[in-house]
């Protein structure tokens, strides 16, 4: 498998590879691009931004950045030391004039600014004197190809201006695609004298242990309650989570909480596999021997649950039901001996079949771990394992309460991710799956804690608000509304809320009530299917236009609108667009115009998933 790797010795010529990511979509990435430059004689550093010395930049020869947009078009927060440092006014125009690079973009087309901070960190880059040899990738988490494929195009557009700018010397070729580059970090079973492990209980592995997390908060379990009637289509949870200490997050923050692969899946990989009597054993993770000093890249797994064995790694580390991906079917064709089998994964593999890839995986939502069970020849080594099998990402919730309520007491609003799929097979979402098994005042989950892209400012407490919150988009809404009552915005408070049915997804509807008697609560509610014509969230807006027009253009207010991306954010756009002109006697386009003055203004602020 190792081939002939070393034949040809690299040649002394780096690229840099830096990666800006919210979620790890785009760490993801840039591994899959670090592969691609190996096999051209490069040697690759790859790092997150803001672990990189920004005034080490012009000493880079060539520099390729992959970069997500979150929020409002903002930066990362793995990235934001990084762009305050390219934004520093002392810069001179030609502070880069020797830097060549490429910058691929992540975002979501659903968002006004979609890609916007890739771009930014793009016209940046130029505006220093750098040269921009590959034209921007982006890709679109809501687009028919996704970001898979649109990485996957423009990752040939690289290979192609690698061959044409740096061409190898003579004698010397590119590394071939059939060929496996040396594993980076390795798994090894510790020595025998560390070997006297009990076999651990599956369960026990997933309730007890708890992945290491910088910066989180232990928190227990004080409820999880189904709020939905159990015949209704979506299993909806109002969880509540007792904190050690107060923390003071702001209002529209969100919580990252790292799942965990029930035992079942667990067992049915060790099964596949033949490992099931070594599932126990403890394992280290090491930096490959055959790499020399310095060139590792940072470890995919910096910190490890203790023990570590392959259980637990497969519980807490490793996410066996994710949907694989294009450099999952390359490493696995030269882990099989079965030709057939090695032949169709390499043409899930090639580029010029990402569609069919589409079809296979991402349509479907065939798990990985459905695929190892169709390709039942593969048998990953041990060396292979935690580079074939993507990480375990944290996924974020918004925050349904407000510390100054309770600063030790948290609340989350989550719909349980429970389908079918078009082969008629039950998906179900690791994370909510997970939070759907949590039992009150036994189980505990760590919290890390993040500013959201819904932050109120201080001064935001004297103007009115217009929240808009389809299905569980209310999480932050009810965040909001509790950290302004707090603090006496007992006025100028409307909640626009859609849901399907009144009588089974009226989320938190007695505390709405209570607000309305009040006198502290404006609420408009749309529910698509207590009548024969549907009604949105944007149908409300334009029967509501006065209110609205009142709050937002009379009074200068802020809209908050959240909820599932898809066709809603554009709809909210285009209904108030619509209020703008009626009753703010504009032309179209000023009150288009209107709203992209609001939202650079910081008065529309969008947080959709």
């Amino acid at each position: 498998m190792n081939g002939s790797t070393t034949d040809n010795p690299p040649l002394p010529r780096r690229a840099l590879i830096l990666y800006a990511t919210q979620t790890g979509t785009a760490e993801d990435l840039s591994f899959q691009l670090s592969a691609t430059l190996e096999r051209h004689r490069f040697l690759v550093t790859l790092l997150a931004c803001d672990d990189f010395a920004v005034a080490s930049l012009p000493a880079q020869d060539l520099v390729f950045l992959v970069v997500s947009t979150t929020g409002q078009g903002e930066i990362p927060d793995n990235a934001k030391h990084f762009w305050r440092g390219l934004l520093r006014k002392k810069l001179p125009p030609a502070w880069l004039a020797g830097v060549r690079f490429g910058v691929f973009c992540l975002g979501d087309s659903t968002y006004p600014k979609f890609c916007w901070a890739g771009r930014k960190v793009g016209r940046r880059l130029l505006q220093l004197g750098a040269t921009e040899v590959v034209r921007r990738g982006e890709g679109d988490q809501s687009g028919e190809e996704g970001i898979d494929g649109a990485f996957a195009y423009w990752v040939e557009e690289v290979r192609g201006v690698l061959r044409e700018l740096w061409p190898l010397p003579q004698g010397v070729v590119e590394i071939p695609d059939v060929e496996v580059l040396p594993a980076k970090w390795v798994l090894e079973f510790a020595p025998e004298e560390e070997q006297q492990q009990e076999v651990k209980d599956g369960w026990e592995v997933m309730r007890t242990l708890h992945a290491p997390c910088a910066d989180s908060v232990l928190a227990t379990v004080a409820g999880n309650n189904r709020i939905t009637p159990e015949d209704h289509w979506q299993d909806v949870r109002h969880l509540r989570f007792s904190l050690p200490t107060a923390v003071a997050w702001e209002p529209g923050a969100t919580v990252s909480i790292a799942p965990k692969n029930f035992p079942e899946d667990v067992e049915l990989f060790l099964d596949l596999q033949g490992w099931s009597s070594i599932a126990d054993r403890p394992l280290r993770l090491l930096p490959s021997p055959l790499l020399p000093p310095g060139e590792h890249p940072p470890c995919l797994i910096p910190s490890t649950v203790a023990p570590l064995t392959l259980r637990t790694l497969l519980t807490h580390h490793l996410d066996i039901t994710a949907i694989p991906r294009r450099s999952f079917f390359a490493l696995a064709a030269h882990l099989t001996s079965d030709e057939t089998h090695r032949q169709r994964l390499l043409e899930f593999a090639d580029p010029i079949w990402v569609e069919e890839l589409w079809d296979y995986t991402t349509r479907p939502r065939r798990s990985l771990l459905e695929v190892l069970q169709e390709f039942n020849t593969i048998r990953i080594p041990l060396s292979r394992l935690i580079e074939l099998i993507p990480r375990m990402r944290s996924r974020q919730f918004s925050i349904a309460s407000a510390a100054a309520t309770d600063p030790q007491q948290l609340d989350l609003l989550v719909a349980i991710v429970n389908y079918k799929t078009v082969i008629k097979k039950t998906r179900r979402g690791v994370c909510t799956r997970f939070l759907a098994s949590l039992r009150p005042g036994e189980d505990k989950v760590a919290l890390c804690f993040h500013r959201g892209a819904l932050a109120l400012q201080e001064s935001d407490l004297r103007k009115p608000v217009v929240l808009i919150a389809p299905g569980t988009g209310l999480a932050p809404m009810r965040a909001l509304l509790q950290h302004r009552l707090a603090y006496g915005a007992n006025g100028g408070n409307i909640l626009i809320f859609g849901a399907r049915n009144k009588e089974k997804d009226f989320f938190f509807a007695h505390e709405w009530a209570a607000l309305q008697s009040c006198g502290q609560l404006k609420l408009f509610t749309a529910f698509s299917r207590d009548q024969k014509a549907k009604r949105y969230v944007q149908t409300v807006i334009r029967e509501q236009a006065q209110d609205v027009w009142k709050a937002l253009g009379e009074e200068e207010g802020i809209v908050f609108v959240c909820g599932s991306s898809g066709r809603m954010p554009s709809a909210v756009r285009e209904a108030l667009v619509e209020v703008f002109k009626k009753c703010g006697g504009m032309e179209y386009s000023q009150a288009e115009l209107f709203l992209e003055q609001m939202e650079k203004g910081g008065r529309y602020k969008q947080e959709t998933w």
